[in-house]
């Protein structure tokens, strides 16, 4: 199984997961006062930088696929849990999304660039 195939079914999975932990009861949410949800900041960088990872070829499809997680977690907490939340969960939601396609593209770009370099002896 290629590295690819194991990033695609983990960034599946790991999409599953925070669909779970968004339509759970608020009871079993961790009691964090943050006013910046920085767990969803970070949750959703995970899942941006895994995204870009599983499909290292077409980052326009990466983009599109982070921003229907996003309107589907939304929706999804609002179908749960009755309401949608501020802008200011959504502009959190995506930056989070975006900078962890953007650390997964920079890593990618580092790793291949350095592969096929070799030191020169003069």
């Amino acid at each position: 199984m290629t590295s690819a195939r194991v990033f695609q079914i983990l960034v599946w999975l790991y999409v599953v997961v925070l669909l779970v932990a968004t339509i759970a009861p608020t009871d079993w949410h961790a009691d964090i006062s943050n006013p910046y949800d920085i767990d969803r900041l970070i949750g959703l960088g995970v899942a941006g930088l895994l995204a870009r990872l599983a499909y290292p070829q077409t980052p326009s499809f990466v983009c599109l696929l982070m921003i229907g997680i996003v309107c589907g977690l939304g929706f999804a907490r609002y179908a749960a849990v009755g309401n949608f939340g501020s802008p200011m969960d959504c502009i959190v939601a995506m930056a989070g999304a975006l900078w962890g396609i953007a650390l997964a593209a920079a890593f990618s770009k580092v790793r291949f660039s350095s592969v096929g370099k070799r030191p020169q002896l003069n």
